[in-house]
C-alpha cells in the first residue's frame, strides 16, 4: 500500500458518481496528485472543495498506477477572504488552473508550493485600490517559468552584457535588451517593467503592471499552452486588469 499525509492546496475538483469527487491538489512534499474522495460531493463537504483552500490530505493507493483515494480536511479557506475582490479572485483561480494544467504529476516542488501560499496571503491582504499586488502575481508566474526550466534573463542585455538602459525583452530568447540595441525592433519586443529590472522607461505603476502581465502571459502561453488555450481564468484576469487600469 502506497500512502502519504501532507498539507495540500486544492487546485480543482469535479463530481464523480452520485456523491464522489475527484480532486487535484498540490501537496507540500509530494507534488501534484489526484485522488477520489468518497462522499466528497455531499452537501456537508462540498464547501471544502474551493480552489485555493489549504487542506490536510491523506492519499493512498494499492499501486503506483492507480489514481488512488484521498481524504481531505479543511485547514484554512482562501477564496472567501477575497470574494469581494473579483480581480484577486481571478488571480487565485488562474494560479490554480495553470498548475492543474502544467505541473507534472507526483513530482515534489516545495519552492512552488511555498510561493503559492505566499501569493494567496498577498491576495488576502490586498485591497481594491492599490494594484501593487499584481507585481506579486507576475513574479509568481516568473517563478513558475524558472522552476520548470524556462527562466527569463532580465538582469543584463543579451547583446552587450550591460545592465544599464535595459528597456525591452526579446520574445525569442526571454532575455533583456538595452534601449539603443532594441530601438530598431521596438515593435517586436516587450517593454521590460521597472520592477523586473527595467531601468530606461519611467512608467507609472499601472503601466508597469500592465507591461508585466503581458510579458509573463506570452511566455506562459508559449512554453506551456502552445497547442491549447490559456486557462480562461488567466484571460479573465488580464481583461479585468485592462478595464481597471484604463480608468486610472
Amino acid at each position: 500500500m502506497l500512502e502519504w499525509k501532507d498539507n495540500v492546496i486544492l487546485l480543482s475538483s469535479k463530481p464523480y458518481g452520485e456523491t464522489g469527487m475527484i480532486a487535484s491538489v498540490l501537496s507540500e512534499n509530494n507534488g501534484r496528485y489526484k485522488g477520489f474522495i468518497f462522499g466528497g460531493n455531499s452537501k456537508k463537504k462540498r464547501a471544502i472543495f474551493q480552489k485555493g483552500n489549504l487542506c490536510a490530505a491523506h492519499w493512498k493507493s494499492k499501486t503506483s498506477e492507480q489514481m488512488g483515494s484521498m481524504k481531505i480536511e479543511l485547514i484554512k479557506s482562501t477564496a472567501p477572504n477575497i470574494m469581494e475582490k473579483p480581480i484577486q479572485l481571478s488571480a487565485l483561480s488562474s494560479a490554480c488552473d495553470i498548475f492543474d494544467a502544467i505541473l507534472p504529476e507526483r513530482e515534489p516542488n516545495l519552492k512552488l508550493y511555498n510561493a503559492t501560499i505566499k501569493l494567496f496571503e498577498l491576495l488576502k491582504l490586498s485591497d481594491l485600490i492599490n494594484y501593487s499586488w499584481v507585481k506579486g502575481y507576475i513574479n509568481w508566474e516568473l517563478g513558475v517559468l524558472s522552476e520548470l526550466g524556462f527562466s527569463l534573463k532580465l538582469n543584463k542585455c543579451a547583446i552587450n552584457n550591460d545592465n544599464e538602459n535595459l528597456a525591452f525583452v526579446s520574445p525569442k530568447t526571454g532575455r533583456a535588451v538595452s534601449y539603443e540595441i532594441g530601438l530598431p525592433y521596438k515593435s517586436k519586443l516587450f517593454i521590460l517593467p521597472e520592477f523586473l529590472g527595467g531601468n530606461y522607461y519611467q512608467e507609472s505603476t499601472y503601466e508597469d503592471v500592465w507591461n508585466g502581465i503581458i510579458l509573463t502571459k506570452y511566455f506562459i502561453s508559449m512554453n506551456f499552452f502552445k497547442y491549447t488555450d490559456l486557462p480562461s481564468s488567466r484571460i479573465r484576469l488580464e481583461k479585468q486588469l485592462e478595464v481597471k487600469l484604463s480608468k486610472v
